[in-house]
C-alpha cells in the first residue's frame, strides 16, 4: 500500500502531486473537515488541484479506515482518524472530535440471535460538549 505520512491508500494507488497535497492538509487537520475545507487549504500548495481529486482522496481514506464520515450541525464532514474499532465524540460547541472505544453496539452473535442479521460493521458518533466547553 502507497503510504504518505501515516496515512495509506490502498494497493496500486497513485501518489501524484496532488493527491499529496490532500494527504498533506488531511494529515494536519485537526478535528471535523469537509472536503471542501481539504480542498481550499490543498490548492494553496498545489494550483493544478481540481475538486474531484479532493472526493476521490478522501474517499480512498474512507475505504481504508483513516477518515470516517461525521454529521455535523453544518452538514457532513469527515475526521481523520486510525483504523480499526472505535467511535467518536462530536462537539456541538466547538467542533472538537475525540476517539473513544467505547461501544454499545450489540455484539455479531446478539445481532444474528435475536435478528437473524449477519453485520458487517457499524459506525456511532455521540454529540454532546466536550469538557472544555461545558
Amino acid at each position: 500500500m502507497p503510504e504518505h505520512r501515516g496515512l495509506e491508500l490502498p494497493p496500486r494507488t497513485r501518489l501524484t502531486p496532488q493527491r499529496r497535497a490532500v494527504l498533506d492538509v488531511v494529515a494536519d487537520h485537526p478535528g471535523a473537515f469537509t472536503a471542501l475545507d481539504i480542498f481550499e487549504r490543498a490548492r494553496r500548495k498545489h494550483r493544478g488541484l481540481g475538486l474531484a481529486t479532493t472526493y476521490r482522496t478522501i474517499e480512498l481514506l474512507r475505504r481504508t479506515g483513516y477518515a470516517r464520515p461525521l454529521s455535523t450541525r453544518d452538514g457532513p464532514a469527515y475526521v481523520r482518524c486510525a483504523p480499526g474499532h472505535h467511535h467518536h465524540l462530536v462537539c456541538l460547541t466547538c467542533g472538537g472530535v475525540e476517539d473513544t472505544k467505547l461501544c454499545a453496539a450489540p455484539s455479531a452473535a446478539e445481532l444474528r440471535r435475536r435478528h437473524g442479521f449477519s453485520p458487517e460493521t457499524h459506525e456511532v458518533g455521540i454529540y454532546g460538549t466536550c469538557r472544555n466547553c461545558a
